[in-house]
């Protein structure tokens, strides 16, 4: 799901649950009400700066605006399981690399130039 509809559907979400109508959020954060119902139609975009307020007004981390909650759990899986097979193939050639470097210094001495 693109980034922008998830923190509009988190924005509302986050917004229901402080019990926060967009009158207050615009009121929290110091903006006309226009331009929060214009964030949640996806019309305008706000800045880290105003992100920043949103948060604050609704009391979340930042962050939590932009997690996409509609992963399912296969789909976590999925994603983990490519996570980890990345960071084996990453570690298997950080390892071969490694020590094909200390087969040519045992077998040659230090270079002057060595590539790791």
């Amino acid at each position: 799901m693109a980034l922008n509809k998830v923190f509009i559907r988190n924005l509302k979400k986050w917004r229901k649950v402080a019990g926060i109508s967009q009158e207050k959020l615009a009121e929290l954060c110091q903006s006309a009400h226009s331009y929060i119902r214009q964030i949640e139609c996806g019309n305008r975009h706000p800045s880290f700066a105003f992100i920043e307020k949103i948060s604050n007004a609704l009391n979340v981390e930042p962050y939590k605006l932009f997690i996409d909650d509609s992963i399912t759990e296969s789909d976590s899986a999925v994603k983990s399981n490519i996570v980890k097979s990345i960071k084996k193939g990453f570690l298997e050639r950080v390892g071969c690399e490694f020590d094909n470097a200390i087969r040519e210094i045992e077998a040659n001495g230090p270079s002057k130039k060595m590539e790791i």
